[in-house]
Formats: structure tokens, sequence, C-alpha cells
């Protein structure tokens, strides 16, 4: 069945932002029967963003010729921002493997706080994090069982691979063993490959810059251009001065914690894994 009339996708890595999602649409891209989408972030199921762009938008994200497809998209389980996601996704690809990989929920929280300083979106002190709009919003995103909730209540439990970041750091190739279990292909040697993230980047890249990059305007244009293009772009493009982001202290850390813990219980339930390491 070609691409432009198979159900699409076959697999969705769903988050967790700041988790590593990056690293794993990479070792994918490099798996010679998976197709991932040339945007590594489609948003395609989030209708406030790129679902008015329509399905032959989506199927042109995918080149031909291959067994399986797939898509990174972390903004699908951020419920608290973007609602009916699992409802969308479900109606298009009901068979559809899911994939969600977890990191230290605290870790995670100063990762994304990091990130949106860097993007300009959110400058806002440490002191009062947790009293703004914004900070309940990251705190949320780490509640992973409450952000998994939609996904399961449409699709079977066992269409849902969890997994550790810290495992991605450590034992890469048993962990993408196992994701390409998951998905029903042959395993296949990982590339060497250190962690991926766009920080560097994103923390010399103007604003300007970056609110063009993420425009719907540009998004039209995305099909036509290549991954390895795109990084390229992205690296001559950070051309600013390096922009610093402010140390979050241990009391507002504790104060995470606090707010994560039975989430965090709930989520080594459904997981089934002790996540040791964690700080909650």
């Amino acid at each position: 069945m070609t691409v432009a009339a198979r159900p699409l996708p076959d697999f969705v890595v769903l988050g967790a932002m700041k988790a590593g999602t990056t690293t794993l649409y990479r070792y994918l891209h490099e798996h010679p029967q998976v197709g991932m989408s040339r945007m590594k972030e489609t948003d395609y199921f989030i209708r406030n963003k790129n679902f008015r762009l329509g399905p032959d938008w989506y199927r042109a994200q995918f080149a031909p010729g291959f067994d399986v497809y797939g898509e990174a998209s972390p903004n699908y389980t951020m419920r608290e921002i973007f609602t009916g996601v699992a409802g969308n996704l479900v109606e298009a690809a009901p068979e559809a493997r899911l994939i969600f990989i977890a990191r230290d929920p605290v870790d995670r929280f100063v990762s994304q706080y990091r990130h949106l300083w860097l993007l300009g979106h959110a400058r806002l002190a440490p002191e009062g994090l947790l009293d703004t709009t914004e900070g309940r919003e990251i705190l949320a995103t780490s509640r992973y069982a409450w952000q998994l909730q939609p996904f399961l209540e449409r699709f079977d439990r066992a269409q849902l691979l969890i997994l550790d970041f810290d495992e991605l750091r450590c034992d890469p190739q048993g962990l993408m063993d196992r994701v390409t279990d998951h998905i029903g292909i042959a395993r296949h040697r990982v590339p060497l490959m250190s962690a991926q993230n766009d920080a560097a980047s994103i923390a010399r890249m103007p604003g300007a810059v970056q609110r063009l990059w993420r425009s719907p305007a540009m998004r039209r244009f995305d099909p036509l251009i290549s991954r390895r293009a795109r990084d390229v772009a992205r690296r001559a493009l950070s051309i600013g001065p390096k922009r610093h982001v402010p140390d979050l202290p241990e009391t507002l850390l504790d104060a995470v914690a606090a707010g994560l813990a039975e989430d965090a219980a709930a989520f080594r339930r459904l997981s089934g894994l002790d996540f040791a390491h964690w700080r909650v």
C-alpha cells in the first residue's frame, strides 16, 4: 500500500517533552525500515496547530518506500494546553503503536523551564514560578500518568510502550531493541550518537527568527525541506549572543517534587518501572 493510501501513522512518539524524543527520532530515522516524518514535531493532530493544514500536508511529510511510518510530537501529551489529540489520532490510526519516554519529572520541569526561557516564551523569575499560569503548565507536563490518560481511554494498553530516559543514556541499544520489537520491525544496530537537543542553537537564535521558523506560513514548506537541510539552517541562524537562564533554587525544586509525588506514584504503577533514580 502506498503512503497516499495507507492509514498514517504506524507509530507515534508521544513524549515526554524534554525527555529524549529528539534522540529517539534520530535513532528511528536511521533505521532502514522506518520512514520518519521530515519534520520531527508535526503537531498534526493538534487542532489549533497543524491539523488545519489537512491530510495531504501530513502525508507529504513521509517519503515512500518504507515498511512503517512514524513521528515524534511531545506536544501531543500536553493536555493542559492541547485537547482532543487522542481522539484525532485514534480516528486516523486506531492501530498505531504509541511510545512514551519518561525522565525524572523534576529534571524535566527544569529542562522545560530553561527551554521556554531560551525561546523567550516564559521569562519568568524562579520566585513565585509555581503561582503563574506558565509555571503550573510546566508542572502539569511532568504529570505523566495524567498526560497519558486520554490515550489509555482510547487505545489498548498493549499499544503503549513506556521507556526510561536513563536507559536511553546508558543502554541505547537495549532500549531501541524494545522500540523496534514494539513497532514490529527488525532490530537494528544504533549509530554512535550523543544525546540530541536543540538547546545550544536555541540559546543563540534571535527571537524574531524563532517565531518565523515556527510560523504557520513556514510550516507549509516543511515537506519540501529535508531534516539535514533543516539542521544546517538552524546552525547557520544561531548567530546571536548566548542567553543565560537563571538557576532554580532547591526550595522550588522541593516544592515541584511535592506537587508531582502523587502522579509519580500512579505512573510507576502504570508503567511497572521503579525509576529508582528519580527525585520524586
